[in-house]
C-alpha cells in the first residue's frame, strides 16, 4: 500500500503542475489526512484506451464503489476536475442540470476530483471539505469519486490538464473520444445525444 500511495502522490503532483487551469490553489494542501485503503490495480498502458471496467474507489461522501456504478446506465459522463480550476467550476452547474434532465435517458454524470491528496498520498481533510463545498455551491449533485490507484492507472495518470471529460458504456469501456476543456451546456447536450444514439441506436 505504501508503494501505491507514493505512485499516486507523485502522479497527482505532476498532474497538478501540468494542469491547464492557470488559477492555483489559494493555500497549500493540509497535511491532516485520512489514509487511502483502496487496493487492486488495472494493467493498462498509454497505448490502451481508458477503461473503468474493473476498479475500486471511494466517493466524496465516503461510500466504497466499483464499476457497478455504470451498470444501470447506457452512457456515463466522467468529468475530471480540480478545486482550483475555474473552468471546471464554471461548467459544474450545467453538468448538474444535465445529470438531472437526462436521468430518464439512462444517462448519468460522475465526477473525479483530483486534488484531494497531500504529498504523502493521503486524503486531505481540508481539500475534501473544499471539494464538498464546491459541489454544494455549484449544485453538481452527482457522484464524485476520489483518486485511487485503480483510477490512476485507468486514466488519471494520462491527464495533463483539467477539466477533461470522457464517456463510458455500462461496462466501463470508453465511448467516443476524450474531451479536454470546459464546454457550454448546449455543446455537451449535442455530444451526449450523439453518443447515446451510438450506444443505443434507434431501431427502424
Amino acid at each position: 500500500m505504501r508503494n501505491y500511495k507514493i505512485v499516486i502522490s507523485t502522479l497527482m503532483i505532476s498532474m497538478v503542475v501540468l494542469a491547464g487551469c492557470s488559477q492555483k490553489a489559494e493555500e497549500p494542501v493540509n497535511t491532516s489526512s485520512t489514509e487511502i485503503t483502496t487496493a487492486g490495480a488495472l494493467s493498462t498502458s498509454q497505448d490502451q484506451e481508458p477503461s473503468f471496467s474493473n476498479f475500486e474507489a471511494i466517493t466524496l461522501g465516503g461510500e466504497s464503489v466499483n464499476q457497478d456504478i455504470f451498470a444501470d446506465y447506457d452512457l456515463t459522463m466522467i468529468n475530471i476536475w480540480a478545486t482550483f480550476c475555474s473552468p471546471c467550476l464554471r461548467e459544474m452547474p450545467d453538468l448538474g442540470q444535465i445529470h438531472d434532465e437526462y436521468k430518464d435517458k439512462n444517462f448519468q454524470v460522475v465526477g473525479i476530483v483530483t486534488d484531494v491528496l497531500n504529498q504523502e498520498g493521503n486524503l486531505s481533510e481540508k481539500q475534501l471539505t473544499t471539494a464538498r463545498e464546491i459541489v454544494e455551491k455549484t449544485e453538481a449533485d452527482y457522484m464524485h469519486l476520489l483518486p485511487s490507484y485503480d483510477l490512476m492507472m485507468a486514466k488519471l495518470k494520462d491527464v495533463t490538464a483539467v477539466p477533461e471529460t470522457i464517456f463510458v458504456d455500462q461496462d466501463g469501456n470508453l465511448v467516443g473520444k476524450s474531451y479536454p476543456g470546459a464546454k457550454s451546456k448546449e455543446d455537451w447536450i449535442k455530444i451526449i445525444d450523439e453518443l447515446l444514439e451510438e450506444v443505443n441506436p434507434i431501431q427502424p
